[in-house]
């Protein structure tokens, strides 16, 4: 299964915080622009701008920055990245399944941690 790695827009407000290896991240908001259209599960992202905020230690929304764009809400897992690098920015990776794009992960700026995608609904 291939995966592609995008980089993300730098977004102001981005806070990440760590009590513990054990303690979930905390994530207020990040902007990511999707270059491809992707999918969540069955929910259809066009390319372009989103953002991403926690909701709990386990979901996601995931919303479009356009005006009557979409919305669409994720459980997640925290994982560490597979390098065990703090990531140099803020990304989302995306696999190709058949002939679309998957959601995967996301990746945070100055963290080891991030997101893995595992549902979605809208």
């Amino acid at each position: 299964m291939k995966k592609m790695i995008f980089g993300a827009v730098a977004c102001l407000g981005l806070v990440i915080g760590f009590e513990s290896a054990a303690n979930a991240q905390v994530m207020d908001s990040v902007k990511v622009t999707l270059p491809v259209d992707a999918k969540i599960g069955n929910v259809n992202l066009p390319a372009g701008s989103y953002s991403i905020r926690e909701l709990n230690n386990s979901v996601l929304e995931i919303k479009s920055d356009a005006k009557h764009g979409v919305s669409a809400f994720a459980t997640v897992m925290t994982v560490s990245r597979p390098d065990s690098h703090a990531s140099s920015k803020t990304m989302v990776t995306l696999k190709k399944e058949g002939d679309a794009y998957q959601l995967d992960n996301i990746w945070i700026e100055g963290q080891e941690l991030g997101f893995e995608l595992t549902t979605a609904a809208e």
